[in-house]
């Protein structure tokens, strides 16, 4: 039978809470009953029709629940398990066999066009007409969301609904910042490691990056609001850098300064996706160091100089979701946070499901890092 529900609902001139109505699963669908969403910029962007996926659409792309009904070829969960849902992939392509399911070869097709396999596209509001869902392989800012198998991370062992909603936020941002040091840059001990941004992925950068025991752990950002708004606890063993009244120049200089005979930077991250900033983590690093370019803008177009690379050894490199295995990378994460090296919890907010449009202007206002929506 087709499942009638409510889900915030992006229109180019609206975002509200709207009935819609999901048709009856496919093979390869599951519905869940959400327990908490977490808002990401990208649902903002999504919002404003600036993303991969238009209006109108459900949004959402990190939540949790419980299995309430499976399709007739789901095998990885039952009706009643505990689940955390990230993005998709297909499971079966070059990329997805040797473990690269970020870079899943028909990333768009399942994560960006709200259609099935057949091409059918499931939701309809109260209207009867189209909205894009599956988003992000889930649309999971609705209470109960009919989302791709393979967006589902079972979650092992005793879970109470207020741990399993906490663990919403581990979907997409986290899991990407986090990522990024875990699975790419992997510095060794003594590193001296920037990270630019005091979102949510910088941080959770932040919190990976500490059990590697730097020698130099910065967090660099241009707003004092966001950086007196962040945990103590999140900072302990962290330098910080407040940018704003430095130009590119003295930026670089300083970056360079902190680190050992002023030699610069092993890693430098950059979480915010603005090409000065990609510039100045560019020039701030070592011989053989890394830029991770993990912020995203259509705009942003960063020099980089060709001799210097060659003669220094140095890479750029991009990632998407810090090139993470969602069922391997989400319970790492949530094991570190049980034996307390990874406090990613502290980065939220809860508010109401209802409170979305709250969630986000605080969000935008610098007073929370990251709103968690709660059933």
């Amino acid at each position: 039978m087709p499942t009638h529900t409510s889900a915030w609902v992006a229109r180019s001139d609206s975002l509200a809470l709207e009935t819609i109505t999901y048709a009856d699963l496919a093979a390869d669908e599951v519905l869940i009953d959400i327990a908490a969403a977490s808002v990401c910029h990208s649902d903002v962007r999504a919002a404003q029709g600036v993303f991969h996926m238009k209006p109108p659409l459900i949004l959402g792309h990190e939540g949790s629940g419980y299995v309430r009904a499976i399709g007739s070829a789901v095998d990885y969960v039952k009706v009643g398990d505990a689940v955390i849902l990230a993005f998709t992939s297909c499971g079966e392509c070059r990329r997805c066999r040797v473990g690269r399911e970020a870079y899943c070869d028909r990333m768009f097709e399942l994560n960006f066009t709200g259609r099935r396999e057949d091409g059918v596209q499931p939701v309809r509001d109260w209207r009867g007409e189209v909205v894009n869902g599956l988003f992000f392989g889930q649309s999971s800012m609705s209470r109960v969301a009919l989302v791709r198998e393979r967006s589902c991370v079972k979650v092992g062992g005793d879970v109470g609904r207020e741990e399993l909603r906490l663990f919403a936020s581990l979907g997409c941002g986290v899991q990407t910042g986090a990522g990024a040091i875990l699975n790419i840059a992997k510095p060794s001990e003594g590193s001296c490691i920037a990270i630019f941004g005091g979102g949510a992925v910088g941080l959770s950068a932040i919190m990976a990056a500490r059990s590697s025991k730097p020698a130099l752990l910065l967090l660099v950002d241009n707003s004092k609001t966001k950086l007196d708004m962040i945990p103590k606890k999140l900072l302990e063993g962290v330098q910080i850098l407040n940018s704003a009244d430095l130009s590119h120049d003295d930026l670089v200089a300083k970056l360079k300064s902190l680190t050992p005979d002023n030699r610069g930077m092993d890693f430098a991250l950059d979480c915010v996706g603005h090409e000065a900033v990609t510039n100045a983590a560019y020039e701030s690093l070592d011989k053989l160091g890394m830029v991770l370019t993990i912020g995203g803008s259509a705009t942003a177009r960063p020099r980089f100089a060709t001799e210097r690379n060659l003669v220094n050894g140095l890479t750029i490199r991009g990632t998407h979701q810090g090139d993470s295995v969602p069922r391997q990378m989400i319970p790492q994460l949530i094991e570190r946070w049980r034996g307390g090296d990874f406090p990613f919890d502290l980065l939220l907010t809860q508010f109401k499901f209802e409170e979305l449009q709250k969630a986000i202007d605080e969000m935008h206002e610098g007073r929370v890092i990251k709103p968690l929506l709660v059933t």
